[in-house]
């Protein structure tokens, strides 16, 4: 299998066989992605999301990564993706892993429990391959050492009552043909053989269809011999759906989300089910936005109030066009101190040397409209880091003279990866963030 790596809007690289990728990736998008709001899917694109897939440009035999980070797998090609903010940065990939993993922990989409995972004994990190190594080994550890059993629905005919009778299956089914002895009951046994075991037995065995590592397999392998008792049942995700969890089995709730995920096809297609074919294929405008947001509500939520994706007013007086905000903060201490936040994933390049420092005109026009309906003073963009060196914020000035309104709209590179590995980028986020609200509170 011929392994590729590459970058989001990096170099083109060379396909075995494009018609067969080419329609692959057409399910995964029209399974998925195109029910996906066009604009967390990319802001940038505005074409019909009906009619094409975003994930790979092609060109011939070649292909280009668009907006979308993770990796696709095929019977010729692995291809990996990494985040464009790593281009030119010569990073080792077991050190973007550990960035992408650290940003996911402050996700709410993805929930990936890998924040603190070693990859530094790993001498060829394969990202399909590490993706459900780590995935098998969370499965493991919950089922082997708290194995679970829930309260399952059941009707049966019995001779003796249990739970409650069911006086209306007992007329038509016991009465109706003289079985007058057997009654028909509802009770809720405790069972092993669960929707949710039968949904991790049926995840482990997705994903070992999927994996060549021996170590991998065999932990799937055990996930499959300790859940022997639980039925084979083909899963969706209606089966997670209101699973009662007691806080004995909190650390379950990983585990559903895992499996979700999984389901949901982030990382499985159920339309290549026989195939060599499965991705896991993010969209990074998002991963950024929410990054953002979760970080925010983790550590400053005692003394603002975060708002995300803030969509509850109209541009105009007739409601139409509706505003939506990326993250909107409110003082807790000072409530009209009000900001609008909005994430902007992009380099900028030399900006310094721009007098519109990088920054579109068509965003700058957006969020203006937005602080005017709002009454609202203060805008902030927020860009990552094209370097070690983080860029001083710039700050503009909109007036607006018959409504008494200045507008600040404040451009500012912040902390979202580091050469020297994503535990530093804690620290200086949080400094960045800090010093950049305080001058509004």
């Amino acid at each position: 299998m011929k392994s590729i790596t590459s970058y989001e809007f990096g170099q083109s690289f060379g396909i075995t066989s494009r018609k067969i990728l080419e329609q692959y990736l057409y399910a995964v998008w029209n399974s998925h992605y195109s029910y996906e709001e066009e604009s967390a899917i990319s802001k940038n694109i505005t074409e019909n999301i009906q009619s094409r897939q975003g994930i790979l440009r092609f060109d011939g035999n070649t292909a280009r990564a668009r907006n979308f980070i993770g990796f696709i797998q095929t019977e010729h090609e692995s291809i990996e993706i990494y985040p464009k903010v790593f281009r030119e940065a010569d990073m080792e990939k077991r050190m973007m892993l550990q960035h992408l993993f650290y940003w996911f922990d402050y996700c709410r989409k993805w929930k990936f429990p890998f924040t603190n995972v070693n990859l530094s004994d790993l001498q060829d990190v394969d990202l399909p391959e590490l993706i459900i190594n780590l995935i098998a080994s969370q499965l493991y550890e919950v089922i082997s050492t708290n194995p679970i059993s829930l309260y399952q629905d059941m009707e049966e005919a019995m001779s003796k009552p249990k739970g409650s009778l069911n006086f209306s299956r007992y007329i038509s089914n016991s009465m109706a043909n003289g079985n007058f002895h057997m009654l028909e009951c509802d009770h809720q046994p405790m069972e092993y053989d669960n929707r949710l075991n039968r949904t991790i037995k049926y995840v482990a065995r997705l994903l070992l269809s999927k994996t060549r590592f021996h170590e991998t397999r065999q932990k799937l392998d055990d996930i499959i011999f300790l859940l022997d008792e639980v039925e084979d049942q083909v899963c969706n995700t209606t089966f997670l759906d209101n699973i009662p969890i007691s806080p004995f089995y909190q650390e379950y709730q990983t585990t559903i989300g895992l499996c979700r995920m999984v389901l949901e096809q982030h990382i499985y297609n159920h339309h290549y089910e026989d195939s060599k074919h499965w991705s896991l294929l993010l969209p990074m405008e998002y991963v950024f936005e929410d990054f953002i947001a979760g970080f925010l509500e983790r550590h400053f939520s005692e003394d603002w109030e975060v708002k995300y994706q803030k969509s509850e007013m109209y541009l105009t007086d007739q409601q139409i066009f509706q505003m939506q905000h990326d993250i909107f903060l409110t003082s807790k201490k000072y409530r009209k101190a009000k900001i609008i936040l909005d994430t902007k994933y992009k380099l900028r390049g030399s900006f310094k040397n721009d007098k519109k420092r990088g920054i579109a005109q068509s965003d700058l026009y957006q969020m203006t409209s937005y602080a005017f309906r709002r009454g609202i003073n203060n805008v902030v963009l927020l860009y990552p880091n094209q370097s070690d060196s983080i860029n001083s914020p710039d700050v503009f000035h909109i007036s607006e003279p018959s409504l008494s309104q200045v507008i600040k709209v404040t451009a500012v590179e912040i902390p979202f990866w580091s050469s020297t590995g994503h535990h530093n980028i804690h620290s200086q986020l949080y400094s960045t963030l800090n010093s950049l609200l305080s001058n509004f509170s």
